[in-house]
């Protein structure tokens, strides 16, 4: 199967120039120069809505990372001075976009873990109340069969333990008569 050449009409007067390969390949570097002693900045951020204070992970060069955290956004500070030899504005508010951004994402899977989990705890609650409920002698052997019924179909621990309860009560009065 061959593939088809596509042509675009150009008014005319009109021309096309296509970029020469140098003209791509030029993206402006910083000039800076690094101590190889020193360790290496990655992500600095804001973090902060005034932008006054940053954070980044400093990468010694035994391969050890921390994180600075707190550095405030004052030329006099030495590691302020270093991020902004070696990173513009705009990749400082990059790479704080993209912290929000991760935050905000680490933030819905940790409702959605606590939605789950809090759902499960209900779900055991449930299965734990019926089957205590069913176990019980008096339940088991009841006459009143609409009520255990609604007890095996309780979609909530409040309703399971209301019917269960129900039947103890009505096994309960009808032993007493």
């Amino acid at each position: 199967m061959a593939e088809e050449t596509k042509t675009a009409k150009v008014p005319e007067g009109v021309t096309v120039e296509t970029p020469k390969q140098e003209e791509l390949k030029q993206l402006p570097i910083p000039d800076f120069s690094l101590d190889p002693t020193l360790p290496m900045i990655q992500n600095p951020h804001y973090t902060n809505n005034n932008r006054t204070e940053l954070s980044c992970v400093l990468i010694r060069p035994d391969g050890m990372a921390t994180t600075e955290k707190g550095i405030p956004a004052d030329p006099n500070h030495p590691l302020y001075r270093d991020i902004t030899r070696q990173f513009s504005e705009d990749e400082l508010r990059h790479n704080t976009n993209r912290q929000v951004q991760i935050q905000s994402k680490l933030n819905e899977a940790a409702e959605e873990e606590k939605t789950t989990r809090e759902r499960e705890d209900r779900r055991a609650a449930l299965w734990n109340i019926k089957s205590t409920f069913l176990d019980l002698p008096q339940v088991k052997g009841t006459e009143y069969k609409s009520l255990k019924r609604k007890l095996r179909s309780a979609t909530s621990p409040e309703e399971a333990q209301a019917f269960g309860i129900a039947i103890i009560i009505k096994e309960a009065e009808k032993d007493g008569e």
